[in-house]
Protein backbone atom coordinates (compact mmCIF):
# COMPACT_ATOMS: atom_id res chain seq x y z
CA UNK A 1 0.00 0.00 0.00
CA UNK A 2 1.56 3.29 -1.01
CA UNK A 3 0.68 7.06 0.82
CA UNK A 4 0.53 9.69 -0.88
CA UNK A 5 2.45 12.97 1.07
CA UNK A 6 0.75 16.01 0.91
CA UNK A 7 1.92 18.91 -1.38
CA UNK A 8 4.22 21.14 -0.06
CA UNK A 9 2.04 24.30 -0.75
CA UNK A 10 -0.53 22.36 2.01
CA UNK A 11 1.68 21.85 4.50
CA UNK A 12 2.58 25.64 5.05
CA UNK A 13 -0.62 26.04 4.80
CA UNK A 14 -1.35 23.25 7.57
CA UNK A 15 1.24 24.48 9.90
CA UNK A 16 0.77 28.08 9.85
CA UNK A 17 -2.89 28.75 9.41
CA UNK A 18 -3.57 27.76 13.45
CA UNK A 19 -0.95 30.34 14.51
CA UNK A 20 -0.54 33.39 11.57
CA UNK A 21 -3.66 34.86 13.44
CA UNK A 22 -2.02 35.75 16.54
CA UNK A 23 1.29 36.58 15.25
CA UNK A 24 -0.49 39.33 12.95
CA UNK A 25 -3.10 40.81 15.93
CA UNK A 26 -0.82 40.32 19.11
CA UNK A 27 2.11 42.36 18.31
CA UNK A 28 -0.33 45.82 17.39
CA UNK A 29 -2.49 44.96 20.45
CA UNK A 30 1.03 44.68 22.78
CA UNK A 31 2.44 47.91 21.31
CA UNK A 32 -0.39 49.74 22.03
CA UNK A 33 -1.28 48.23 25.79
CA UNK A 34 2.28 49.59 25.91
CA UNK A 35 1.66 52.76 24.62
CA UNK A 36 -1.00 53.61 26.78
CA UNK A 37 0.34 52.53 29.90
CA UNK A 38 3.07 55.06 29.39
CA UNK A 39 0.70 57.64 28.08
CA UNK A 40 -1.87 58.15 30.29
CA UNK A 41 -0.07 57.99 33.67
CA UNK A 42 2.26 61.24 32.31
CA UNK A 43 -1.07 63.31 31.42
CA UNK A 44 -1.13 63.86 35.32
CA UNK A 45 1.41 65.84 35.84
CA UNK A 46 1.48 67.18 32.13
CA UNK A 47 -2.39 68.27 32.59
CA UNK A 48 -3.46 71.04 29.92
CA UNK A 49 -0.24 70.04 27.86
CA UNK A 50 -0.39 66.64 26.84
CA UNK A 51 -4.25 65.14 26.05
CA UNK A 52 -5.56 62.28 27.46
CA UNK A 53 -6.22 58.86 25.40
CA UNK A 54 -10.01 59.69 26.28
CA UNK A 55 -9.74 62.91 24.64
CA UNK A 56 -8.08 62.23 21.72
CA UNK A 57 -10.37 59.45 20.67
CA UNK A 58 -12.70 62.01 20.84
CA UNK A 59 -11.07 64.20 18.58
CA UNK A 60 -9.80 61.48 16.16
CA UNK A 61 -13.65 60.79 15.71
CA UNK A 62 -14.91 64.13 15.26
CA UNK A 63 -12.15 64.10 12.65
CA UNK A 64 -13.18 61.21 10.85
CA UNK A 65 -16.62 62.61 11.08
CA UNK A 66 -16.50 65.88 9.87
CA UNK A 67 -15.88 67.41 5.95
CA UNK A 68 -13.77 69.59 6.56
CA UNK A 69 -11.13 66.76 7.43
CA UNK A 70 -11.33 64.84 4.18
CA UNK A 71 -10.82 67.96 2.26
CA UNK A 72 -7.41 68.71 3.99
CA UNK A 73 -6.60 65.05 3.26
CA UNK A 74 -7.30 65.19 -0.29
CA UNK A 75 -5.08 68.25 -0.40
CA UNK A 76 -2.18 66.67 1.23
CA UNK A 77 -2.19 63.47 -0.67
CA UNK A 78 -3.03 65.17 -3.52
CA UNK A 79 1.01 66.86 -3.19
CA UNK A 80 2.33 63.62 -1.92
CA UNK A 81 1.24 62.31 -5.29
CA UNK A 82 2.84 64.71 -7.18
CA UNK A 83 5.84 65.14 -5.22
CA UNK A 84 6.21 61.17 -5.15
CA UNK A 85 5.63 60.38 -8.95
CA UNK A 86 8.33 63.27 -9.77
CA UNK A 87 11.13 62.53 -7.71
CA UNK A 88 9.91 58.51 -8.69
CA UNK A 89 10.51 59.21 -12.44
CA UNK A 90 13.44 61.78 -11.88
CA UNK A 91 15.36 59.49 -9.25
CA UNK A 92 15.05 56.57 -11.89
CA UNK A 93 15.97 57.60 -14.55
CA UNK A 94 19.04 59.34 -12.96
CA UNK A 95 19.94 56.12 -10.91
CA UNK A 96 19.54 53.71 -13.86
CA UNK A 97 21.97 56.11 -16.23
CA UNK A 98 25.02 56.49 -13.39
CA UNK A 99 24.51 52.48 -12.73
CA UNK A 100 24.81 52.27 -16.74
CA UNK A 101 27.66 54.86 -17.84
CA UNK A 102 30.52 55.35 -15.54
CA UNK A 103 31.21 58.92 -17.08
CA UNK A 104 27.55 60.41 -15.65
CA UNK A 105 28.23 58.17 -12.60
CA UNK A 106 31.39 60.05 -12.20
CA UNK A 107 29.82 63.91 -13.18
CA UNK A 108 26.20 62.72 -10.84
CA UNK A 109 27.69 61.11 -7.91
CA UNK A 110 29.18 63.91 -5.89
CA UNK A 111 25.89 65.88 -6.43
CA UNK A 112 23.74 62.93 -5.29
CA UNK A 113 25.93 62.87 -1.81
CA UNK A 114 25.93 66.47 -1.54
CA UNK A 115 22.11 66.65 -2.04
CA UNK A 116 21.39 63.53 0.56
CA UNK A 117 23.62 65.02 3.33
CA UNK A 118 21.60 68.81 2.99
CA UNK A 119 18.94 68.51 5.96
CA UNK A 120 15.21 68.92 4.40
CA UNK A 121 14.52 71.81 7.16
CA UNK A 122 17.30 74.04 5.04
CA UNK A 123 15.91 72.90 1.61
CA UNK A 124 12.18 73.76 2.72
CA UNK A 125 13.60 77.12 4.33
CA UNK A 126 15.58 78.46 1.09
CA UNK A 127 12.82 77.10 -1.22
CA UNK A 128 10.17 79.25 1.20
CA UNK A 129 12.59 82.15 1.34
CA UNK A 130 12.98 82.07 -2.91
CA UNK A 131 9.57 81.41 -4.23
CA UNK A 132 7.36 82.10 -1.47
CA UNK A 133 4.38 80.70 0.20
CA UNK A 134 3.21 78.85 -2.25
CA UNK A 135 2.36 75.31 -3.63
CA UNK A 136 5.47 75.50 -5.93
CA UNK A 137 7.64 76.17 -3.07
CA UNK A 138 6.15 73.20 -1.24
CA UNK A 139 6.47 70.93 -4.49
CA UNK A 140 10.28 72.23 -5.86
CA UNK A 141 11.14 71.56 -1.67
CA UNK A 142 9.73 68.06 -1.93
CA UNK A 143 11.46 67.36 -5.51
CA UNK A 144 14.73 68.32 -4.28
CA UNK A 145 15.00 66.03 -0.63
CA UNK A 146 13.20 63.01 -2.27
CA UNK A 147 14.97 63.00 -5.32
CA UNK A 148 18.73 61.81 -4.03
CA UNK A 149 17.17 59.19 -2.10
CA UNK A 150 15.65 57.67 -4.89
CA UNK A 151 18.83 57.77 -7.01
CA UNK A 152 20.91 56.48 -4.42
CA UNK A 153 18.67 53.57 -4.28
CA UNK A 154 18.12 52.52 -7.65
CA UNK A 155 21.74 53.31 -8.30
CA UNK A 156 23.23 50.53 -5.84
CA UNK A 157 20.34 48.37 -7.26
CA UNK A 158 21.62 48.38 -10.96
CA UNK A 159 25.34 48.00 -9.68
CA UNK A 160 24.70 45.00 -7.70
CA UNK A 161 23.69 43.56 -11.32
CA UNK A 162 24.98 40.53 -11.97
CA UNK A 163 27.38 40.73 -15.12
CA UNK A 164 26.70 37.41 -16.27
CA UNK A 165 23.14 37.87 -17.73
CA UNK A 166 24.42 40.78 -19.61
CA UNK A 167 26.78 38.22 -21.46
CA UNK A 168 23.92 36.37 -21.95
CA UNK A 169 21.63 38.42 -23.12
CA UNK A 170 24.63 39.50 -26.05
CA UNK A 171 25.21 35.73 -26.69
CA UNK A 172 21.15 35.10 -27.45
CA UNK A 173 21.02 38.57 -28.85
CA UNK A 174 18.47 39.59 -27.14
CA UNK A 175 16.99 43.17 -28.71
CA UNK A 176 17.18 46.49 -26.47
CA UNK A 177 13.44 45.65 -24.84
CA UNK A 178 13.29 42.13 -24.51
CA UNK A 179 17.04 42.80 -22.11
CA UNK A 180 14.91 45.27 -20.10
CA UNK A 181 12.41 43.30 -19.94
CA UNK A 182 13.45 40.25 -18.98
CA UNK A 183 17.40 40.89 -17.87
CA UNK A 184 17.37 44.24 -16.61
CA UNK A 185 14.11 45.10 -14.94
CA UNK A 186 13.46 41.45 -12.93
CA UNK A 187 16.83 42.58 -11.21
CA UNK A 188 15.98 45.95 -10.39
CA UNK A 189 12.49 45.14 -9.03
CA UNK A 190 13.51 44.85 -5.86
CA UNK A 191 15.04 48.47 -5.59
CA UNK A 192 12.46 50.04 -7.73
CA UNK A 193 9.77 48.79 -4.98
CA UNK A 194 12.50 50.30 -2.38
CA UNK A 195 12.92 53.51 -3.67
CA UNK A 196 9.11 53.76 -4.31
CA UNK A 197 8.08 52.88 -0.48
CA UNK A 198 10.93 55.35 0.78
CA UNK A 199 9.90 58.26 -1.65
CA UNK A 200 6.40 57.74 -0.73
CA UNK A 201 7.03 57.81 3.47
CA UNK A 202 9.25 60.73 3.10
CA UNK A 203 7.48 62.67 1.06
CA UNK A 204 4.28 62.79 3.01
CA UNK A 205 6.13 63.81 6.38
CA UNK A 206 8.06 66.36 4.35
CA UNK A 207 4.89 67.72 2.64
CA UNK A 208 3.34 67.69 6.25
CA UNK A 209 5.90 69.83 7.51
CA UNK A 210 6.22 72.41 4.56
CA UNK A 211 2.30 73.32 5.23
CA UNK A 212 2.30 73.89 8.80
CA UNK A 213 5.02 76.36 7.51
CA UNK A 214 3.56 78.12 4.62
CA UNK A 215 -0.14 76.75 3.62
CA UNK A 216 -3.27 77.16 5.27
CA UNK A 217 -4.98 74.29 4.17
CA UNK A 218 -3.92 70.85 4.55
CA UNK A 219 -3.41 68.27 6.92
CA UNK A 220 -0.12 70.41 8.00
CA UNK A 221 -1.53 73.62 7.77
CA UNK A 222 -4.70 72.42 10.28
CA UNK A 223 -1.91 71.13 12.56
CA UNK A 224 -0.33 74.11 12.87
CA UNK A 225 -4.15 76.03 13.59
CA UNK A 226 -5.07 73.85 16.18
CA UNK A 227 -1.47 74.21 17.86
CA UNK A 228 -1.89 78.39 17.25
CA UNK A 229 -5.45 77.44 19.05
CA UNK A 230 -3.76 75.17 21.62
CA UNK A 231 -5.73 72.63 20.85
CA UNK A 232 -3.01 69.57 21.25
CA UNK A 233 -5.81 66.61 21.43
CA UNK A 234 -6.56 67.76 18.04
CA UNK A 235 -2.81 68.15 16.48
CA UNK A 236 -2.51 64.28 18.03
CA UNK A 237 -5.60 63.08 16.51
CA UNK A 238 -5.27 64.85 13.28
CA UNK A 239 -1.55 63.50 13.34
CA UNK A 240 -2.84 59.97 14.39
CA UNK A 241 -5.61 60.19 11.54
CA UNK A 242 -3.10 60.96 8.19
CA UNK A 243 -1.16 58.06 9.44
CA UNK A 244 -3.52 55.71 9.66
CA UNK A 245 -4.42 56.57 5.94
CA UNK A 246 -0.93 56.39 5.07
CA UNK A 247 -0.01 53.17 6.28
CA UNK A 248 -3.35 51.98 4.73
CA UNK A 249 -1.97 53.11 1.15
CA UNK A 250 1.41 51.66 2.33
CA UNK A 251 -0.29 48.36 3.16
CA UNK A 252 -2.54 48.02 0.62
CA UNK A 253 -0.81 49.30 -2.40
CA UNK A 254 2.78 49.13 -2.00
CA UNK A 255 2.38 45.85 -0.11
CA UNK A 256 -0.12 44.02 -2.46
CA UNK A 257 1.51 44.97 -5.53
CA UNK A 258 5.04 43.72 -4.62
CA UNK A 259 3.34 40.31 -3.19
CA UNK A 260 2.31 40.21 -6.58
CA UNK A 261 5.43 41.20 -8.32
CA UNK A 262 7.37 38.66 -6.02
CA UNK A 263 5.45 35.73 -6.00
CA UNK A 264 7.67 33.92 -7.63
CA UNK A 265 9.64 33.88 -5.11
CA UNK A 266 7.37 31.55 -2.44
CA UNK A 267 6.75 28.96 -5.21
CA UNK A 268 10.98 28.64 -5.71
CA UNK A 269 11.39 28.31 -2.35
CA UNK A 270 8.41 25.65 -1.95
Amino acid sequence: MTVEAPPVAALGRDQTSGTSWWKVVLPPLAALVVVLAIWYPLTIPLKGFLPTPVDVLGAFIDAWTSSGFYGHLIQTFRRVVIGVVASYLTGTAVGMAMGRSRSIEAFALPWVMVALAIPGPVVILFSVLLIGLSESALLIALWIVVTPFVVNIVYDGVKAFDPGLDDMARVYRLSAREQFRQVLLPQLAPSLFSAAKVGFALSWKIVVIIEALSLPNGIGGQLELFFRLLQPGRVVAWTLSFTVVMILVEVLVFRTAERRVFSWRKEARL
